[in-house]
């Protein structure tokens, strides 16, 4: 039973690491697509004031970009514990009691999610089936930018399948760190380390320029 606990740990691990990538590249990705909204915006403000034209589709390019990219931003979040909780009960428990709370909270999240993603679905293969184009002059066919943000809600949801699965490994083995090191909240001790290493980080990269 041990045997296959930790093999199933490891696979989980594996599965973990490649998500982590997946998460990078997305990140980047929604990042290059913020920065062409971004440049887009600013020569469309140039152009009202002197030239008195306005482009069209603009502002609708902007609510897909910021769907798609608020999508990928959850999964990069999920990995960084980066979503707020309220803590207030939580941190009445001990340690075996915190890491049941943070797996139900996991749960409730997925659950969630789950209900998300099967609706984002329907109305993705709606879309795609009858050809669905947007009301609006640019005419947008819908499946496309809805298809980037169906991706990245998949990935967030296996993501937190994965992390709800590899921390209930860890808690069945009574390894409470590694379950607050993947879906524990973060204390005020952990962001102070984190902003001191990225600091250390920041003044190494100085020091070799």
């Amino acid at each position: 039973m041990s045997t296959f606990v930790d093999v199933t740990a490891r696979g989980l691990d594996r599965i973990l690491a490649v998500l982590r990538v997946l998460s990078t590249v997305g990140v980047w990705f929604g990042g290059g697509l913020l920065v062409l909204l971004s440049f887009a915006v600013g020569t469309e403000v140039l152009m009202r004031r002197l030239a008195n034209h306005s482009f069209t589709g603009v502002d609708e390019l902007g609510g897909y970009t910021l769907a798609i990219v608020s999508a990928i931003a959850f999964t990069s979040t999920l990995l960084n514990r980066g979503h707020i909780r309220i803590d207030l009960v939580h941190q009445r428990f001990g340690p075996r009691g915190r890491a049941i709370l943070d797996l139900l909270a996991m749960a409730g999240l997925i659950a969630f999610y789950g209900l998300l993603l099967k609706y984002a679905w329907l109305l993705l293969d709606r879309s795609y089936t009858m050809g669905s184009r947007s009301v609006s002059p640019l005419s947008v066919v819908m499946w496309i930018p809805q298809s980037l943000w169906f991706a990245g809600l998949l990935l967030f949801v296996v993501t937190a399948v994965t992390l709800f699965l590899r921390s209930l490994l860890a808690l069945c083995a009574g390894d409470l760190r590694t379950v607050n090191a993947l879906i524990g909240t973060l204390s005020a001790d952990d962001e102070v380390a984190e902003e001191l290493a990225l600091n250390a980080e920041a003044q190494g990269k100085e020091v070799v320029k």
